[in-house]
């Protein structure tokens, strides 16, 4: 599998948390190698979106702007992207994630 999916939403963290966990698990993903993360970030107790998803989303556009990371989906976008063709590419074996066979608002790839 040449994928790590990672949990940042795991024991409530602040947003400042989640982050740099992010941030973190990102290094330690491409020291091994790995060009792909699956990120759990939930989507809020309502639905809407939480504080994690909402600045997640702008880290993210931030970090493809400033070269860190090559690319980004959100999950509710995953198979309605043009950016599906380059997953097949890079990570096809994501292609067969169950968690991404349904819109999954709580979900969020990162092509590192």
């Amino acid at each position: 599998m040449n994928y790590k999916t990672i949990n940042i939403k795991e024991d409530h963290p602040t947003v400042e948390l989640a982050l740099a966990n992010l941030e973190i698990e990102m290094e330690v993903a491409r020291f091994e190698g790995c060009k792909v993360l699956k990120v759990i970030h939930g989507y809020g107790s309502h639905g809407v979106g939480g504080e994690i998803k909402r600045n997640l989303g702008l880290w993210l556009k931030r970090a493809k702007h400033q070269g860190v990371i090559s690319d980004y989906i959100k999950g509710e976008e995953f198979f309605v992207s043009e950016k599906l063709e380059k997953i097949k590419k890079v990570c096809p074996d994501l292609l067969g994630d169950v968690e991404l066979f349904y819109i999954n608002s709580g979900v969020t790839i990162i092509l590192l």
